[in-house]
C-alpha cells in the first residue's frame, strides 16, 4: 500500500511539472498505456474497460498534440443495468497546433463526422452533442465549451504554465453521427496524424 502511495504522489509530481501541450500529452499518453496511476481529472487509477481497444490510437494522438479528456466507443446493445446502451464514437480534448487542428478537419470532413471547435472564451454557449443514450433517453453529450473554471478543475494539480496553455488551445470533439459504429472515428484519427507529419 505504501509502495502505491510514493507512485501517486511521484505521478502527482510529474503532472504539476508539466508546462507545455506536449509535456500533458505524453503524460495523458502515458496514463493511457498504464505507465502513471493518476491523471488530474479523474479520480479512476486508469482507463474504463471500455476504452482498452482504443489505447494505441489515444496515446499516439496524444503524443502528436490532441490532448484528450474524453472518449468512447461507439457500442449498442445491452448495459450493466440491462438497459440498452446506444453510444456514438467520440472524443474530446485539446489541441494547439494549427496544422494537427487542420488535418482533423478535413478527415472529419472526408469521413462525414461531425466536429465541434470552442474557445474557452467563446460568448455563445451552445450545448454538446448527446453521444449516449440510455433506455431511448439522452444520457451523456460531447463537446460542450469549457470554461476557464472548468479547466482549472478537470486539469486541478497541473503548473499554472501548463493551465494557461490548455486555456488557449482549441476544445475539440470529433463524433460519429452514426450510434453503435466504432471504426470510424479512430481510422480517421490515424489518417488526420499522418497527413499532419506530412505536412
Amino acid at each position: 500500500m505504501f509502495a502505491r502511495w510514493r507512485k501517486v504522489r511521484a505521478d502527482r509530481k510529474r503532472w504539476a511539472g508539466a508546462r507545455t501541450m506536449a509535456d500533458l500529452g505524453e503524460l495523458m499518453a502515458g496514463w493511457l498505456e498504464g505507465d502513471l496511476t493518476v491523471w488530474p481529472g479523474y479520480a479512476v487509477s486508469g482507463p474504463d474497460d471500455e476504452t482498452a481497444g482504443l489505447i494505441p490510437v489515444l496515446a499516439r494522438v496524444n503524443r502528436a498534440g490532441f490532448v484528450t479528456d474524453q472518449s468512447q466507443p461507439g457500442c449498442d446493445g445491452p448495459g450493466h443495468d440491462g438497459a440498452r446502451w446506444e453510444q456514438r464514437a467520440a472524443v474530446s480534448g485539446l489541441v494547439a497546433d494549427q496544422g494537427l487542428m487542420l488535418a482533423l478537419a478535413r478527415v472529419a470532413e472526408a469521413h462525414r463526422l461531425t466536429i465541434l471547435v470552442r474557445g474557452v472564451d467563446d460568448q455563445t454557449w451552445i450545448d454538446g452533442v448527446t453521444a449516449t443514450r440510455v433506455g431511448g433517453e439522452d444520457y451523456t453529450s460531447f463537446g460542450a465549451r469549457l470554461t476557464h473554471r472548468d479547466l482549472r478543475h478537470i486539469w486541478r494539480g497541473v503548473s499554472g504554465t501548463a493551465l494557461d496553455a490548455i486555456a488557449e488551445a482549441l476544445q475539440v470533439t470529433l463524433i460519429d453521427p452514426e450510434y453503435g459504429r466504432n471504426d470510424r472515428l479512430w481510422t480517421a484519427l490515424d489518417e488526420a496524424l499522418d497527413l499532419a507529419a506530412a505536412a
